[in-house]
């Protein structure tokens, strides 16, 4: 493969990959019903918006690889995101069932993974100086 496009080509199917990772997601939280009538499975609305969620995660993951390369922030990136995004389904999706300390818990390990990115980015910034 000729080095001129092969980094090109990654960073599309990195994109690629992550349109369909959103798309999909957006589809499992915001249309629920929709999404298990086309895969043919039963429809249980929590734990496909929470799926969703997971998939939006890894997209946003995703897209941060392209501007960072350092698979610590990538990662810690994608977690605080899908974190944050998963308190809000267990706020929004509570009438469905649950316990009210669940969007807690779940926001503060999103608390624990945005500090997590705040102190590898400053230390990445250390670490160039």
């Amino acid at each position: 493969m000729n080095d001129t496009w092969t980094q090109p080509m990654v960073n599309a199917i990195v994109v690629l990959g992550a349109v369909i990772m959103a798309g999909l997601g957006v589809w499992m939280w915001g249309w629920p019903e929709g999404f298990a009538a086309y895969v043919n499975f039963p429809v249980h609305v929590h734990f496909l918006h929470d799926l969703g969620v997971f998939h939006i995660g890894v997209a946003i993951a995703l897209l941060t690889a392209l501007v960072q390369r350092d698979a610590i922030v990538v990662v810690l990136v994608g977690y605080t995101v899908i974190c944050v995004l998963h308190a809000g389904n267990h706020v929004l999706d509570l009438h469905l069932g649950g316990h009210p300390s669940q969007p807690v818990l779940i926001a503060l390990q999103a608390i624990i993974g945005g500090v997590g990115v705040w102190l590898r980015a400053r230390q990445l910034r250390r670490a160039r100086v």
